[in-house]
């Protein structure tokens, strides 16, 4: 079984808007710091699709995202402004939390393997499952870098399922995006479980305490 990272088993959209308000702080920012975080958030969607895009590597994005979150503020311009990313990102991974029911959930699945297909940069994503405490349960972390192509294209999940060991077949893959992770997985021949993080609609697997149940009912539907 693959995963998600952000949003599926760590509470990404916290970790950041905690991060760089705290990143701000500490900086003695002044004014309305919840609307600098959604101007961050803005900022880090346009510059990380960038990066999924291939237009720029990991660092040259987080660089990008910096030089323009100063600029938006009217800070004075540093010499490189990937210092003041890193800034961000130490008070950012100090925020890193998992979602109550990740824990439980993955303690249910038993002896499955697991492993981590993100659209992330793959060591990054290693730090932030070390920082929580998981990185030790999978056997594998997958990113774009390594894929050498970004969600939804179905090489990200087979070069996951290849370095799991196990062929899409017989493979699920778990993320909180609907479309990009669990309708995608589907197309690539995986099994797509969407997690409804917001409960918003009647679909998709809302805790990952259900997650054993629902695949087995999922396995059986499939290869009967």
């Amino acid at each position: 079984m693959l995963f998600d990272v952000d949003d599926t088993l760590i509470d990404y959209a916290s970790a950041e808007h905690d991060g760089i308000v705290s990143y701000l702080r500490s900086l003695g920012v002044e004014g309305d710091l919840n609307a600098a975080a959604a101007r961050f958030g803005e900022l880090q969607a346009f510059h990380f699709n960038r990066f999924l895009a291939g237009r720029t590597d990991y660092v040259g994005q987080a660089r990008s995202l910096a030089a323009d979150m100063m600029a938006w503020m009217k800070a004075p311009s540093a010499p490189d402004p990937y210092r003041w990313f890193l800034g961000y990102r130490e008070r950012y991974e100090a925020s890193l939390r998992l979602f109550p029911d990740v824990l439980d959930g993955l303690a249910s699945l038993g002896n499955v393997p697991l492993g981590i297909v993100t659209n992330s940069d793959t060591a990054f994503s290693r730090v932030k499952l070390q920082r929580v405490g998981l990185l030790s349960r999978f056997r594998c972390v997958v990113g774009v870098d390594a894929a050498g192509a970004s969600k939804p294209h179905p090489r990200i999940f087979h070069t996951g399922c290849a370095a799991l060991g196990y062929p899409p077949a017989v493979t699920a893959y778990v993320g909180d995006n609907k479309l990009g992770d669990a309708a995608a997985a589907d197309e690539a021949g995986l099994l797509g479980v969407w997690v409804n993080r917001s409960g918003a609609d009647e679909d998709g697997v809302t805790d990952l305490r259900q997650l054993a149940a629902v695949l087995k009912l999922a396995e059986v539907s499939r290869f009967s």
